[in-house]
């Protein structure tokens, strides 16, 4: 549970730190949808990845690892450009490569705490 709990912050935080900081992204609209936004997010790294991740097994040993981004990309777009297409504005795709790599980025760190935050309470 804590490992989603986790998983759901570091995507509303990576969500905010990139459309607040990287430049061509902005939100346009109230923080429900906000929030919403990083919680499916948070939900379809939590589930549909790793589904995804196995999927596309042989092309990340044959790529090593570099279909792992595509994925990463692939689930901020299908949230941010199909489900929220009315709430966020993306000037070009290096800036949404940027976006993606600060949202994944952000719950790779908050993921990492997971481990420490587990020592300390066994």
């Amino acid at each position: 549970m804590r490992r989603f709990s986790l998983q759901i912050l570091g995507s509303i935080l990576g969500l905010y730190l990139g459309a607040r900081f990287v430049p061509n992204i902005d939100f346009q609209g109230p923080i429900k949808i906000f929030l919403l936004a990083g919680v499916t997010i948070g939900i379809a790294n939590f589930f549909l990845k790793p589904l995804l991740n196995l999927v596309f097994l042989p092309l990340r040993i044959l790529t090593f690892g570099i279909i792992s981004i595509i994925i990463n990309i692939g689930i901020v777009w299908f949230v941010v450009r199909i489900i929220f297409h009315n709430y966020f504005v993306v000037g070009n795709y290096l800036s949404f490569l940027i976006f993606v790599m600060v949202i994944y980025l952000v719950g790779m760190a908050l993921s990492a705490l997971d481990s420490p935050l587990q020592k300390i309470h066994h």
